[in-house]
């Protein structure tokens, strides 16, 4: 793998997807990863017509992001950095890519 395309989306894909963004690039950057990581944050409907391997979102937006990626991490608390260095680590070892 060359590059980890990951979507963070919310609503309007402004303020709550932005926030996201910036705390799950560091959630990524923890980890000693051998390919590169392209964090986006985006609205659920823009994200509908994106490519990209993995989504990360909030319950309310899990479902439709499913029906565009196959992998989508839900998370309760977008300021929480366990919660999403935990969810990020998940995906990965599911993944088979650590």
């Amino acid at each position: 793998m060359h590059e980890l395309k990951v979507l963070t989306v919310c609503g309007a894909g402004v303020g709550t997807s932005t926030l996201l963004r910036m705390n799950i690039s560091d959630a990524f950057k923890s980890f000693d990863l051998p390919f590169s990581v392209k964090v986006e944050n985006t609205s659920l409907s823009r994200a509908k017509g994106t490519r990209c391997d993995l989504v990360v979102t909030f319950d309310s937006f899990a479902d439709d992001a499913r029906k565009f990626c196959p992998h989508v991490i839900t998370i309760k608390n977008l300021m929480d950095k366990q919660e999403l260095r935990e969810k990020v680590e998940g995906y990965l070892t599911e993944a088979g890519l650590i």
